[in-house]
């Protein structure tokens, strides 16, 4: 039987969401009411907040309006048939009320916005958009002396707010490209929301810098890593953990926080990872080998490898490749504004908790897989991003339309 209750997000901010969750069976729903307030003037037992707050007659008001019409809308829907998930219930909710009584100014939106992708992606994504706000946004309007007003955000907009990324926040281009990605991103979801009619911020282009190097991990590299034993346990467990990611394709947010319950067998008797991804929340399955076996092992184990920080795990993974002598040289360049610099660096100093997953896919397009194959083991839905993503030698291109052609 299905039930709705209403609770506040966090205790410990000064001011907290008041959100509604439907429960029914195994399936749950969360609902934000677009109200906030200060955690001690809620009544957990009551649900209700309390007499403290100036406003709490009305904000009683719409959050028993809001519990009764999402349980009405949620029991009517499943007696039709039909598949109610959050997405439904946003909708059936009547976003466009909410955007016009609610939102009242570029912040106030923006603020829904965060709240929106709280409950469906990773606490990366949410980091960006909440840099992207309290960094760069509010530096760009006291800096400039701006307003932000949503139904006149265009090219021009668009053009000053990339200069001031590069001249005066001093950020390299591809940085620069992904923060103002990021914000067409919270543009649309207003468009959509029908916050604002506004689509004239569409036509501006965002700059994209050349083709980053990111080097890949060879076959050989791997198993030269592998077979490689260090003096300091240390780097033997940062070298393993590269590894693995090297041998599944998974990144460092699902790697880490694997269990017993990711590892299933086959009636072939193989085991292989099956995980439901951090950052995009898909599952996925990946098959094991001998290696991958072993150092999933120890990682459940919990002795010989262990889980450690992504920044350390960085640092360490640049020492473990300079110490296997993984150390060809590279010419890298960096672009801010118009500027580029060119230097020479070994590929030990380029290599990054990254490079496993990119490596695992190259890889396995380098043995002549299939790239549909392929994306399907590192969860890729785009063709695009994905060849964007991947970094198969120019002499292994040769080598696999050599074979190809039977010479």
């Amino acid at each position: 039987m299905a039930t709705i209750n209403l609770f506040i997000k966090n205790k410990d901010v000064k001011q907290t969401s008041i959100t509604a969750i439907i429960r029914d069976g195994g399936k749950r729903i969360i609902l934000s009411t677009g109200i906030k307030i200060p955690p001690k003037h809620w009544s957990a037992k009551n649900q209700k907040v309390l007499g403290v707050n100036p406003d709490a007659i009305q904000y009683n008001r719409i959050i028993t309006e809001f519990k009764s019409k999402a349980f009405s809308i949620y029991q009517d829907a499943k007696l039709k048939g039909l598949i109610v998930n959050g997405e439904y219930m946003r909708e059936m909710m009547t976003p466009k009320e909410k955007a016009v009584s609610k939102v009242n100014t570029f912040w106030d939106a923006y603020d829904n916005y965060l709240e929106y992708i709280s409950n469906k992606n990773a606490d990366k994504t949410i980091k960006k958009f909440n840099t992207l706000k309290n960094k760069h946004l509010k530096g760009f309007e006291e800096t400039k002396k701006v307003s932000f007003d949503l139904d006149n955000i265009g090219v021009t907009f668009f053009n000053s707010f990339q200069s001031f990324l590069e001249s005066h926040q001093k950020l390299r281009v591809d940085s620069v490209g992904k923060y103002l990605k990021n914000f067409k991103t919270f543009l649309n979801w207003c468009v959509l929301m029908n916050i604002t009619e506004n689509e004239e911020y569409k036509k501006f282009k965002v700059k994209h810098q050349p083709q980053t190097l990111r080097p890949i991990l060879t076959k050989a590299e791997i198993e030269k890593l592998s077979n490689t034993s260090f003096d300091a346990d240390y780097l033997n467990n940062a070298k393993d953990l590269l590894v693995l990611s090297c041998l599944t394709g998974l990144r460092f947010s699902d790697y880490s926080k694997i269990n017993k319950a990711h590892i299933r067998t086959d009636q072939n008797g193989k085991r292989y990872i099956t995980i439901r991804q951090t950052k995009t929340n898909e599952p996925i399955e990946v098959p094991l080998n001998k290696t991958s076996n072993r150092i999933v092992d120890d990682l459940l184990e919990g002795v010989k490898v262990r889980v450690i920080s992504n920044q350390k795990l960085n640092k360490y993974i640049k020492e473990v490749c300079k110490l296997a002598e993984i150390d060809e040289l590279f010419e890298v360049h960096e672009f801010r504004g118009k500027f580029k610099t060119s230097k020479k660096v070994h590929k030990y100093e380029l290599i990054e908790t990254h490079t496993g997953r990119r490596s695992f896919a190259s890889n396995l397009l380098i043995d002549g897989l299939n790239s549909e194959i392929v994306m399907k083991f590192t969860g890729h839905t785009d063709y695009k991003s994905f060849m964007r993503y991947v970094n198969v030698p120019k002499t292994e291109e040769m080598d696999l339309v050599r074979r190809a052609l039977g010479g």
